[in-house]
């Protein structure tokens, strides 16, 4: 029987909004470049050969500097994107490494009261985070799908992946704060 705790949902709640905004940067950085192609397409293919009936010169430097415009633009997108997933990345592992702690001091809370008031309102919290949990499953879903449209592979496994490091590492902080309640409970009988 897999028992979920406060831990684990709000734990994956935290991977799906991290894997939601991932993508959507994803879908951020294929999509400008994306629009930066149709704009030097339609200026190489619909203005440059009238305008070179007209001007031939002046064309080839117009085409010179919109190429050198369209360097620097792709550039800028893709630092952006860059900096921005790794601000995402730094954020969320600093968030779980906090929640984790926070488990941590909970389980390790001798105080029969208050380990049983913290469970209380652990139980009392389940809903909303079950109901955060379904919320975030459907952004990240929707991020999935923006990405795949603007041309990105789906990133499933990769999610996969990164919540099963989360739960691992949290598994045993987990155990810990159920042998504690487990204790406290014995003991307020």
């Amino acid at each position: 029987m897999n028992t979920q705790t406060l831990n684990g949902v709000t734990l994956q709640t935290l991977n799906n909004y991290r894997a939601a905004a991932t993508q959507a940067m994803v879908a951020y950085q294929l999509g400008s470049h994306r629009l930066v192609s149709a704009v030097n397409s339609v200026l190489a293919n619909s203005v440059y050969p009238r305008a070179a009936q007209l001007a031939p010169r002046a064309t080839v430097r117009m085409d010179e500097v919109r190429g050198s415009i369209s360097e620097v633009v792709a550039k800028g997108i893709d630092q952006i994107a860059d900096r921005t997933v790794k601000a995402i990345e730094s954020s969320s592992t600093a968030a779980a490494v906090q929640l984790n702690k926070v488990t941590e001091f909970a389980a390790g809370i001798d105080n029969p009261i208050v380990a049983n008031g913290l469970q209380a309102a652990a139980r009392l919290t389940m809903p909303g985070a079950n109901v955060a949990l379904a919320v975030s499953s459907k952004v990240a879903e929707g991020a999935n799908a923006l990405a795949t449209a603007a041309g990105a592979r789906p990133v499933h496994k990769a999610v996969r992946k990164t919540a099963a490091g989360v739960k691992r590492k949290a598994a045993p902080v987990v155990r810990k704060a159920k042998a504690v309640a487990r204790k406290a409970t014995k003991r307020a009988a």
